[in-house]
């Protein structure tokens, strides 16, 4: 029998024409749907296979029929026969007899749910029925949501690419336009700076003061655009790092109280005594995000106090969580204006806040640098009676000694450099070979590891690296990345093919003052056996030791050098001169020396070494020679901070970043000012270092 659902008497009327005598035996081998129907107004179904019934969901022509009014009309979804109906029409007005149409069209089916099919339709009179419509149907839906889900996809793609591009282009513009606007404030202020220095008008010095604020709160806001970008970009990253707790909180108090003072209002510090003395997390970040607060709180605030708080939620072995609040008594936050508090840019309750400077990013960046921790800031308040934001932070325990009662107005004791707060590392019988380009480099690491009674030999070059690798065996080896002719990469590459096994044996540490993202990786995958940031504390670089040498090599500490004697002649010897030197910090270049003999010596190579640094800049840069420029400038840079001059580690830093990008604009704008300032600094520190009492210089 066939499984056809066949109106008999068509068939019947169809056999007797013999026009299509074997239409029934077609149908029956047809895998999809087949239906007949009439041409005129009222599309009356004369035919239909039972592959066609199952398309509607039906089993039988009866159900079919009740389902559709056995109507070409009732099988086509009620929004889409208009258009499909003109469709056919204008095909078939366009074309001869016998023409096949195609069409796409939903349907209902049965249970109710709808499904797409396409049609093939034969137009052509049949003797004895008039004008009919063979039809060939096949239910699509299946290919049609993969098509319109590649499709969906495709244009998700090009919108997140097209999103990805604006928002690069917005970074790079924020960043560019930040540095561009940076440069010639920098100039100004340290041209007001001058001006502040040399005269004693008080009219002058009234508006030298009024330049100096505004230049510092349009840096601020430069600050603040380019923290965003970087954010925005994923380039910010944390550092963690151990952190005293009272010297944490005194910062912030200095950092603050002068803003309280000039408005007239209170400030009040109330730290949990029982806070672990030491912790370990990103400390900068953390007094950026606070500092922001307590700015943002002086802002808002006429009358009244700040108080800020740390309160000791909870402590584990290795960790705790520490509660940051800030609290004032301003003007408040308006309920329905909430929901903007973190939006970039934005400024809540402009008619009272319309003379308060500000980038309106601090808060957007505080609370994505808080996101960067796991954390996030948590807001109350009231209008027109203050705000209150808080955040919770979990950090490493470094030193569970609770810190008692803290009073951020006493004087803080002097901190002790690093070199004198560990125990020391002692590997007499071990070897080290230090490859740097920099004379001062390698004066400095030698100087911070002389304790260690480890025999250290350093190479200026990567030829002069390979040279020694070769002759001599070491158990560990600190390379320099960045150096003219054949950088630490490439020395790295060629000892491995000149020396497989030695290498392979050998750790081999990447040295280098680019912390930036992604470069620890870069490193690694090159074979290195690991990576550090330079100039270094002795803690950092002796954990590092410790780590790579042979533990046979390594003895246990001397107790007695755990211990600072204050009188230590090295100490007493730091001329009081170099105090006087406004771009030097001589308690952080100790600390980045290993004691005050290296330093000394240090800062001898350094000021000697200026005339002829600054020359061979200058000649870099009129020769366009960028990449001789950016190497000098990076061991600029590093020298700058290992002797503890900041201004001139962030403005070599600028000018590095601007080298690598080949951003000759900022290089002639930023490196005259740059190098006015370096050469400044050596007749100070000459002269300073030559103050009777002072250690001898030269060293044999």
């Amino acid at each position: 029998m066939s499984q056809l659902t066949i109106d008999h008497e068509f068939a019947e009327k169809l056999s007797e024409k013999e026009k299509l005598p074997a239409i029934e035996w077609l149908a029956e081998q047809m895998p999809g749907g087949f239906f007949i129907y009439r041409a005129d107004e009222s599309q009356e179904v004369l035919y239909i296979n039972q592959s066609t019934c199952m398309i509607f969901g039906c089993e039988t022509i009866e159900e079919f029929r009740a389902l559709t009014g056995n109507t070409f009309r009732g099988m086509v979804h009620p929004e889409d026969f208009d258009t499909i109906q003109n469709s056919i029409d204008e095909q078939i007005a366009d074309h001869a007899n016998n023409y096949m149409d195609y069409v796409v069209y939903r349907i209902i089916r049965k249970d109710g749910v709808v499904r797409w099919v396409d049609d093939y339709g034969h137009y052509t009179t049949l003797p004895g029925f008039g004008d009919v419509y063979y039809v060939f149907i096949s239910d699509i839906t299946d290919n049609r949501l993969v098509k319109e889900e590649q499709e969906r996809n495709r244009l998700l793609a090009e919108s997140l690419e097209e999103a990805r591009r604006a928002n690069s282009a917005k970074t790079a513009f924020l960043s560019n336009m930040s540095h561009e606007i940076r440069t010639p404030i920098s100039s100004i202020l340290g041209l007001n700076e001058l001006i502040r220095r040399e005269s004693n008008d008080p009219a002058i010095l009234d508006y030298s003061e009024k330049i100096r604020r505004a230049g510092e709160s349009l840096l601020g806001i430069i600050s603040d655009i380019l923290d965003f970008s970087k954010i925005e970009a994923g380039k910010m990253e944390l550092s963690p790092s151990e952190y005293p707790i009272p010297d944490h909180v005194q910062d912030l108090y200095n950092l603050i109280r002068f803003r309280t003072e000039a408005k007239g209002l209170g400030l009040s510090f109330r730290i949990d005594p029982n806070i672990p003395m030491r912790l370990i997390g990103d400390d900068i970040r953390i007094k950026q995000i606070i500092t922001n607060l307590l700015t943002n709180a002086v802002k808002y605030t006429e009358k009244g106090r700040i108080v800020f708080s740390m309160t000791l939620q909870s402590i584990e072995d290795r960790s705790t969580v520490i509660r940051f609040s800030v609290k004032d008594t301003g003007i408040g936050i308006h309920e329905d204006e909430m929901h903007r508090l973190f939006q970039a840019f934005d400024r809540l309750d402009t008619i009272r806040t319309h003379s308060i400077e500000g980038s309106g990013l601090g808060l957007a960046i505080a609370s994505q640098m808080l996101a960067l921790m796991d954390s996030h800031l948590e807001v109350e308040s009231e209008y027109g009676r203050g705000s209150e934001f808080s955040f919770a932070l979990r950090q490493g325990i470094a030193d569970p000694t609770p810190i008692g009662e803290i009073d951020p107005l006493a004087p803080s004791a002097p901190r002790p450099v690093d070199y004198n707060d560990h125990s020391y590392l002692r590997a007499e019988g071990a070897s080290l070979l230090v490859v740097d380009d920099t004379p001062m480099n390698l004066q400095v690491l030698t100087g911070l590891l002389k304790r260690t009674g480890i025999s250290i030999d350093t190479a200026a070059s990567g030829a002069e690296c390979i040279e020694k690798f070769g002759r001599k065996h070491y158990d560990l080896v600190f390379l320099d990345y960045r150096m003219p002719g054949m950088d630490g990469i490439e020395t790295l590459h060629r000892l491995r093919t000149r020396f497989p096994e030695k290498t392979a044996a050998t750790p081999i540490i990447s040295f280098t003052a680019n912390a930036v993202s992604g470069d620890r990786e870069r490193m690694l995958s090159q074979g290195f056996t690991d990576y550090m940031t330079k100039p270094v504390k002795i803690q950092e670089l002796e954990n590092i030791m410790a780590r790579y040498l042979p533990a046979e090599l390594q003895q246990e500490p001397d107790p007695l050098q755990q211990t600072v004697d204050e009188t230590e002649p090295g100490i007493t010897r730091i001329p009081a001169a170099l105090s006087h030197i406004d771009l030097l910090d001589t308690e952080t270049g100790i600390e980045y020396c290993g004691d005050a003999d290296s330093y000394l010596f240090a800062l001898e190579l350094y000021a000697r070494s200026v005339d002829d640094k600054a020359a061979q800049l200058e000649q870099n840069l009129a020769d366009r020679d960028i990449d001789s420029f950016v190497i000098n400038i990076h061991s600029l840079k590093c020298t700058s901070l290992a002797i503890g001059s900041e201004p001139l580690y962030k403005r070599a830093g600028l000018l590095e970043e601007a080298g690598g990008e080949e951003d000759y604009t900022t290089i002639h704008r930023e490196l005259p000012p740059l190098l006015a300032m370096y050469r400044s600094i050596r007749k100070p520190l000459l002269e300073a270092l030559e103050t009777p009492g002072s250690k001898p210089l030269s060293r044999g």
